[in-house]
């Protein structure tokens, strides 16, 4: 379905350059959802050049956005490694919203944003990060060590392909 509505997308597909579907997501009400899309550097150019950075499907046009995807703990919150592979795994789990030695999943203040604290920030050398750590938690894509982690990835990955025939 992609292909038909996408004709730079379906040119490029043909020629060999990646377009997979890796994920389909709807909320809790059916009314939006989220496509995830593995796709080659030149798929990427051409939507964003030819297509505005829309990809469409059906009668509808939908905004087409990078995904960067890194390691993030559960365990410790912090990034570079999963709760599997935590360092810190025999100590007792830090909460992503409140920073206590208890699981996230089991905290009372997670609804209560004021009491929010972001256990990255406070641990982070980087600036004034730790000024920030009570504006949010630690899993908020707001989070400045967050968005200098996609900040790196974004510098550190190659738009364009390679591989044009």
């Amino acid at each position: 379905k992609i292909l038909s509505k996408n004709p730079c997308v379906k040119d490029l597909h043909e020629m060999g350059h990646t377009l997979e579907v890796v994920y389909v997501s709807k909320n809790s009400t059916n009314e939006f959802f989220t496509v995830g899309l593995k796709i080659s550097p030149a798929i990427r150019s051409a939507i964003v050049k030819n297509q505005q950075g829309n990809i469409y499907l059906g009668n509808s046009r939908y905004q087409f956005r990078d995904r960067f995807h890194f390691k993030h703990c559960y365990h410790c919150q912090m990034l570079g490694h999963i709760s599997t592979e935590c360092p810190a795994k025999e100590k007792a789990p830090v909460c992503m919203f409140c920073m206590k030695k208890h699981k996230s999943s089991t905290c009372t203040v997670k609804k209560d944003e004021k009491k929010h604290c972001c256990v990255r920030c406070l641990a982070s050398k980087h600036g004034n990060d730790a000024e920030f750590c009570k504006t949010h938690n630690a899993g908020d894509q707001n989070c400045p060590v967050i968005l200098r982690e996609i900040n790196r990835l974004k510098e550190n990955t190659e738009f364009l392909s390679k591989n044009v025939m």
